[in-house]
């Protein structure tokens, strides 16, 4: 086998590995000194819809730093306010926090089936509490970051570069 067809073929299945997952999206919520993410299919089913109004997705894994928790996520429609609410469990005998964001539609398609798609969205608490502001980031994973294509890049040279000189 030739040089170039064995970078080519390293090529090939690396850049396979890169796109596993390209019907999943990876949500990233920061704000109020924290940062919640999970992942969630494009196109969810949800345990519970009210047309026109919000759908609602149970048992979903959230991570805050350390931590991970379950937690139903509502998803509000634009005339509702938009946005997303959700429980941040507690050690009891304290009550759980409820974190109610509102802001723009997240989603698109009817509450019954919705769709979403890589975006940023500001969102707010519904009742302010010291003024903080959230962002939700939407993105999906299978397209891989300017800096991932560049490490695959430089990795890939260096890997041609070694072949060639055990080759002469």
């Amino acid at each position: 086998m030739t040089l170039p067809t064995k970078v080519l073929s390293l090529a090939v299945l690396l850049a396979a590995t890169l796109t596993v997952r390209a019907d999943t999206l990876d949500f990233t919520l920061t704000g109020g000194g924290n940062t919640f993410t999970f992942s969630l299919p494009s196109n969810p089913a949800p345990d519970s819809s009210s047309s026109g109004v919000s759908f609602t997705l149970n048992n979903i894994m959230v991570t805050e730093g350390l931590i991970s928790f379950t937690t139903n996520l509502t998803f509000s429609n634009l005339s509702q306010g938009g946005g997303l609410d959700f429980m941040i469990p507690a050690a009891p005998p304290l009550p759980g926090l409820g974190l109610d964001l509102i802001g723009p539609q997240i989603y698109s398609g009817l509450e019954a089936s919705p769709i979403f798609g890589p975006t940023t969205t500001p969102l707010g608490l519904e009742t302010p509490k010291g003024g903080d502001e959230y962002t939700l980031g939407i993105t999906d994973p299978s397209v891989p970051e300017p800096t991932s294509i560049g490490l695959l890049a430089t990795g890939m040279l260096a890997l041609a570069g070694t072949v060639r000189r055990k080759h002469r």
